[in-house]
């Protein structure tokens, strides 16, 4: 087998990792069981990390990732409704084709063991706010005033789509998460529609 270099090798880790978690939860995660799954030694795996944080820290940031594939595909569309459809169907279909990165969101306990950690979750929320928050807000021209709270609309639409990918992982992946997504989004096109004349206009 060929030499992973310095970067795909500690991909590979946080892969492993990613799966640990999902497969036993977070509290199975240990160095220990990282080497045995690489199939080297825990000393090979402090030379890429300092310790099991920054092995979450890791994963966190792989999954900030998405953030930056979301920002670049929603920058080249134009239609704030349209922005806002793709925002939330890509939540879907992302987590659908990376079921395991839900374990990760969804264990508290991560987050309760570490500062840095609970901190960087809370930047990847905060940037998924003002994203939602600035797709909204767009839908406010001069003559078209959405009759809603932006920033309340922003936490809803974000917990409903946690409600969703929630039972879905309740109902051991079921259902199509992303056809699920696609009624999630009618629905919330639907809200706007009834409080913007503009939109029923255009819908």
């Amino acid at each position: 087998m060929a030499r992973l270099n310095t970067e795909a090798r500690q991909k590979h880790i946080i892969e492993q990792a990613i799966k640990i978690i999902h497969e036993n939860g977070y509290s199975s995660l240990s160095i220990r069981k990282l080497a045995r799954k690489e199939k080297i030694s825990e000393a090979a795996i402090y030379r890429h990390f300092l310790n099991k944080e920054d092995i979450l820290l890791g994963i966190l940031t792989l999954f900030s990732g998405f953030d930056k594939q979301l920002n670049q595909e929603i920058a080249m569309i134009h239609d704030p409704l349209e922005k806002l459809s793709h925002f939330m169907l890509f939540h879907f279909t992302y987590l659908e084709k990376h079921v395991e990165m839900t374990s990760v969101i969804f264990s508290e306990d991560i987050f309760k063991q570490s500062e840095i950690l609970k901190k960087k979750m809370q930047t990847i929320i905060q940037n998924r706010k003002k994203a939602l928050f600035d797709i909204v807000n767009a839908m406010n021209p001069e003559n078209c005033k959405l009759e809603i709270d932006v920033e309340e609309f922003v936490v809803i639409v974000l917990g409903y789509i946690r409600l969703i990918v929630l039972e879905w992982r309740l109902s051991n992946y079921a259902f199509s998460l992303k056809a699920r997504g696609n009624k999630a989004i009618k629905f919330v096109k639907t809200i706007l529609q009834n409080k913007s004349k503009c939109l029923n206009e255009r819908l």
